[in-house]
């Protein structure tokens, strides 16, 4: 059987080596009063429990139930652990990053005379910052700005690296980091925020232009890293007509969800649009390249030869068993798509 309030009271009272006199002047109520409490002649007023629940270290809750609630005491232990391990580790990064920036900053003046390679350090660590405690401390918008600053980071810490080594390949490190953000990112963004609302139908299609247009700025900074470097230009010949056959070959792909069939059915169509568009480019195009093109003639699934493995043939092997698979998937969920179809029907 349980406790009553007063007898939990007096319990508690007890615990804490307090006499009703000396619990009652905390509280500033009369010493009878306490004494009816314990009794169960009365109850104390509502306004009294925060006081008196502090007073005798117990919750609101176990003050009004007469009992300990255990389950919430070990919860908030539990709290209270992982708020320490969570300050630890905090201390443990901002302690280890002052030690790491004195250490190098020590030792660069040291052994140089100045400061060098310490800007590659401290940039480092400030990309380790914003990847690790930085997100702590954004507390809205947190899947806009993260990555922002991921990228801003990543970009000082590239053009502290580019000056360093009188590098000239920043521009390209810095468009291709942003290109993989785009292609991660921007479907999300689009997803998740209300400005978007009236795309979010064609979600993939803006994603995939957005990225055509990242993809062929890259190209471009490469075609001019490369023309410094003393190679002929190749982004009009080769790679712009690649880019265009991929980009129009993703968006007829994907068009195929509007089609009003069951998903099995247009998933064993974009399986074999996929199939055509990955296996038939290197029996049809022709670049102006000669090493590319003999690349491109020596990818062929008809001169695969699973009998025999080597450096000459593994290529058009493994190109061929991705392609049957491909053949199989297709024909399995065309199969199956169009028997659900035609029963629907």
């Amino acid at each position: 059987m349980g406790l009553t309030f007063g007898d939990f009271l007096k319990q508690k009272r007890l615990e804490k080596n307090l006499t009703q006199k000396q619990l009652a002047n905390i509280l500033f109520m009369s010493e009878s009063a306490v004494s009816k409490w314990e009794k169960g002649v009365s109850h104390p007023d509502i306004t009294m429990l925060p006081k008196l629940s502090e007073v005798l270290s117990v919750s609101e809750h176990e003050l009004i139930t007469a009992s300990i609630d255990n389950q919430s005491r070990k919860e908030k232990n539990q709290a209270k652990k992982w708020c320490a391990l969570v300050v630890t580790w905090e201390l443990f990064f901002y302690i280890n990053y002052a030690i790491a920036i004195l250490t190098c900053f020590i030792c660069n003046l040291a052994v140089s005379g100045t400061l060098s390679w310490f800007w590659i350090v401290l940039s480092a660590l400030l990309l380790s910052f914003t990847l690790i405690n930085l997100p702590k401390f954004i507390k809205k918008h947190k899947l806009l700005l993260i990555p922002l600053f991921d990228y801003v980071s990543l970009i000082i810490l590239l053009a502290v690296c580019a000056i360093y080594t009188a590098g000239d390949w920043f521009f390209v490190a810095s468009v291709s980091v942003l290109l993989g953000l785009t292609m991660i990112f921007m479907p999300i963004f689009i997803a998740k925020f209300s400005v978007f609302n009236r795309i979010k139908k064609y979600n993939d299609f803006v994603s995939f232009f957005i990225d055509f247009v990242v993809l062929n700025v890259l190209l471009l900074v490469i075609e001019s890293y490369t023309l410094m470097h003393g190679v002929n230009a190749w982004y009009l010949k080769t790679a712009l007509p690649i880019a265009v056959v991929v980009y129009l070959a993703l968006n007829v792909v994907v068009s195929l969800r509007f089609l009003r069939t069951n998903k099995l059915l247009k998933t064993g169509l974009m399986l074999l649009l996929t199939k055509i568009f990955i296996f038939s480019p290197p029996l049809f195009i022709k670049v102006s390249n000669p090493a590319l093109q003999k690349e491109l003639d020596d990818l062929n699934v008809f001169m695969a030869n699973l009998s025999v493995w080597n450096e000459s043939t593994i290529d058009n092997n493994v190109f061929l068993i991705i392609l049957l698979v491909m053949v199989a998937l297709t024909t399995i969920f065309t199969a199956i798509g169009l028997i659900k179809h035609f029963r629907k029907k």
